[in-house]
């Protein structure tokens, strides 16, 4: 068995009509929003595996909010490993989330489904970089962003620390929690700016990737 050392996450939710994507309701109804978000799993889970098939020594898990491990497996199949969000807010499930990585002393990295620009490199520049600096973070041109890292010796109070008092849902999402990592004494990896998949606007930046299905 090989020894894992670093940890990925995706963190998603399971498809229920009226529960995904609801900035996009207004403009696609909620079969539509629902059916996007399906979409944005699937081409990002493309790209995971991808990364995957040549690293030996990296974990993969999936942690959701809604539905159970069964409906997952039904959903995504069972070859994937499934664990409920747990917190009250969208912070708590952050950090709770990461911290599951860090208390076996794993490099981890936590992204969701809706930045269709995620690949290969982004995920292997992110774990790279973990090698010699505390923390990355992948900035969203929204003002959030769509990827946070930490390395493995961080402690989980530090990690609990950086998702306090954030503005979720806002554009000064990414520039607090930089802010956060700074007075943390944090060492932090900037990669590039993509684009979330939030509103039906923003469409045009995941039906433009070559592969987006």
């Amino acid at each position: 068995m090989p020894s894992f050392h670093e940890l990925v996450i995706l963190f998603t939710r399971y498809p229920q009509v009226g529960k995904c994507k609801s900035r996009l309701i207004p403009a696609l109804g909620a079969e539509g929003a629902l059916r996007i978000h399906r979409q944005l799993v699937s081409h990002v889970l493309i790209k995971v595996e991808k990364y995957l098939s040549s690293k030996n020594d990296t974990e993969f898990q999936i942690f959701h909010d809604g539905g159970t491990e069964k409906q997952m497996q039904q959903w995504l199949g069972n070859k994937h490993t499934f664990k409920r969000q747990e917190g009250d807010n969208l912070g708590d499930r952050m950090a709770c989330t990461l911290i599951q990585g860090l208390k076996n002393k794993h490099n981890t990295i936590l992204f969701g489904s809706d930045c269709p620009g995620i690949n290969q490199n982004i995920l292997g520049e992110s774990l790279e970089a973990l090698q010699c600096n505390d923390m990355v973070l992948g900035p969203a041109h929204d003002g959030g962003y769509y990827l946070i890292g930490m390395a493995g010796n961080i402690s989980n109070n530090t990690c609990r620390q950086l998702f306090e008092d954030i503005p979720w849902g806002t554009e000064q999402v990414f520039a607090k929690t930089l802010r956060h990592a700074d007075t943390l004494g944090l060492n932090t990896h900037i990669l590039s700016k993509l684009h979330d998949i939030d509103t039906a606007e923003d469409l045009k930046y995941f039906h433009h990737c070559s592969d987006a299905k």
